[in-house]
Order: structure tokens, then sequence, then C-alpha cells
């Protein structure tokens, strides 16, 4: 099954006292990470509606793809109003995964489960709602029943009033960024730091360390083609079932040889980042050189990292086989270097099979 997802967010951030879409979060806007959320999960036709500083928001969005509705009485209307602009744009959908724009942290993990969970839902369910502790939570999704339900309410309460006209499945997800949302200053702080703990950054932020750590320029080259291309690969998979944090594959690869010219670069790194809050990302870097537990899956961020690095030799995308010759000169072999490379091709064929993508 397809689906869509769809984006309030065209409100004033009155309360906020700053414009929350372009508040950064790792280099981001947020705005961005928002439909980044949504993009971990392999949806890519997603309808973004706008209102306030709509020019603005439409520069920042356009080069993501998406489809862009405006809310031109959005100082008048509610968020329920937003939401029927936006579902009335979209062609037929047969679910639509809704997010405000000001919640950005929803994990892949979570998505991965509320994909899950659709596939076995009973018939005639109209919308499949997320509960964290005893707080409904995010993205709700709704069913074509609950898009007309949506469409057609006359009652009270808002977009929550129209969910009392659905038939509603609910489930338990375990997720503090299905609930982070960003209303006041003390919020924004919050998602902040969950937002360096959990998430990947921009390349600005990866090349500002680059810039601190004095990375040579040969280095970040290698650094910047291995970034480059884990990130297609983790945009690849995700179109085809598995749901991935794209952006934290993308900087993993960045960043996996941050410390290269230290002994024990892998764990250097790690630790550099960890003292910037970034723990997500260190696991990622300190993990790129191989496995101690083989990966189950290439489907995971840590491995994306492993593979692309093996399939970049200096700057250069290249195959297995070129990038360990060097390797197969030594006397004997060591066997770690013939462990890495029977996982990298396992992983690398899997990869292929599931994407139909020849690296």
């Amino acid at each position: 099954m397809r689906y869509r997802g769809l984006v309030a967010a065209a409100g004033l951030s009155s309360r906020m006292g700053d414009f929350k879409p372009f508040m950064e979060l790792n280099g981001f806007p947020m705005i961005q990470m928002t439909v980044q959320s949504l993009k971990n999960a392999g949806i890519r036709d997603i309808t973004v509606v706008t209102g306030h500083r709509a020019d603005e928001m439409e520069q920042v969005l356009t080069p993501l793809g998406v489809h862009l509705v405006r809310n031109e009485k959005y100082q008048e209307t509610d968020m329920l109003a937003s939401i029927r602009l936006g579902l009335s744009a979209m062609e037929q959908a047969e679910g639509v995964f809704f997010l405000p724009g000001d919640l950005p942290l929803v994990s892949p993990g979570s998505m991965k489960g509320i994909l899950e969970r659709l596939a076995a839902l009973p018939g005639g369910t109209d919308a499949l709602v997320p509960v964290t502790g005893d707080r409904t939570s995010h993205p709700p999704v709704l069913l074509p029943g609950g898009i007309r339900a949506v469409l057609t309410y006359e009652g009270e309460g808002g977009l929550k009033g129209s969910f009392s006209a659905m038939r509603t499945e609910y489930m338990k997800l375990d997720d503090a960024g299905a609930l982070a949302d960003a209303d006041v200053r003390g919020d924004f702080e919050r998602l902040r730091i969950r937002a360096r703990a959990h998430r990947g950054v921009s390349r600005k932020r990866c090349e500002d360390w680059y810039e601190e750590m004095k990375l040579p320029a040969h280095i970040r080259a290698h650094c910047l083609a291995v970034g480059e291309l884990a990130g297609w690969m983790a945009e690849r998979l995700t179109e085809h079932g598995a749901c991935l944090d794209i952006e934290l594959c993308r900087s993993g690869g960045y960043l996996h040889d941050l410390c290269r010219l230290s002994k024990g670069h892998e764990a250097k790194a790690g630790a550099f980042l960890r003292e910037k809050g970034c723990l997500a990302l260190a696991d990622v870097v300190e993990r790129h050189r191989g496995f101690e537990t083989e990966p189950e899956t290439v489907c995971r961020e840590d491995a994306v990292v492993c593979l692309a690095d093996k399939l970049i030799k200096e700057d250069r995308r290249v195959s297995l086989d070129v990038r360990y010759q060097k390797a197969f000169t030594y006397d004997p072999v060591k066997e770690r270097i013939l462990r890495d490379l029977r996982i990298c091709r396992k992983l690398l064929e899997e990869f292929e099979v599931m994407t139909g993508e020849q690296l």
C-alpha cells in the first residue's frame, strides 16, 4: 500500500516568540526535519500546508520535492482547516500520515512499527492513532474513512473532535519523539538536545567539524564521497521498505574518518561526537570499519555507512574487489579482512536484491 504524508505548518508560532519552521535543529530548519521523518519511512508523496511567511517557506521546501498548499486564511482558521486543504489537494489516498510542522523527531523505528500495524488492521478501520504513555501521540494515520470524516466533520473540537466520528484503532508507541513538539522556548531546548542525541546533522555542521579537527583535504574528499553514497543508499532502501534515518546515514558517512590521523580514530571520533551530544552519530562512526557481531541486515544506519565506506576508494566509487585489492597482497591475508569482506558482500547482495540497484 502506498501512503502519503501531510504536514501542517501554516501557523504564526506566536507562543514561541520565533518562527518555528526555521528554528535550527542539527543544522537543519525544523520543518525540514519534520518532512525527513516521513521520508525515513519511505513516504515520498508529501504535502505541506503553509500560511505565515509562505513565500519563505516555499523557498525552503521546494528543494525537498514536496507538494505545497497555502492556507490563505491561516490567521483566522485552525489546524483542521489546514488539514482539509491538504487532503483536498491530494489525489485519492489509501492512507495519510499526519504531522504538525513542529514535531520533527518521530523515530524510524516508530514509523516501522506503525507500518507493520497498518498491514494487520481489521477491515473498516478509519484511523490508526499511536499512544505514548497515557497520551495520544504522532503520527496518526488517516485511512479512507478517516479522510472522509475529517473533510465532512461539522462538530466541535477541531481536528481532535473529528476523530470522534471515526472507527479508530490505537497502538502503543514507546517513543518520546512522538510527543516532542515545540510550543514554547523550553520545549525547543528539549527538542534540540533530543535531536543532537538521536538524529543526523547537516553537511555544513560536518564541514565545521572538519575545520575544528584540521582534517586534510584528501580525507575530507573521501568523507564527503562516503556520505553522499551512504545517503543515496539509505534513500533507495527506504523507498523499498526499510525505515532508516537517512540523514544519520549521510552524516555518519561524512564524519566516519573525522579523526583519521589519530591512532584508534574510530574511538576518537566517537568520543568527539559524544562530547557534542551526538550519541547515535557516535555509535555509527565507531562501527564504520566493521562489526564484532555480524549485522543481520543492511537496513541499519551503521551497516549502510560501513558498506558505503568499503565502496569508496579515495573519493571514487569502486567495487569491493578493487577496494580490497591492496589487502590481498598481504601474506597471509589477515583473518579480519576476509571476515569484513564476506560481511560486506552479504550486505551488498541484500542491498542490490532489495532495491534492484547495482553498486
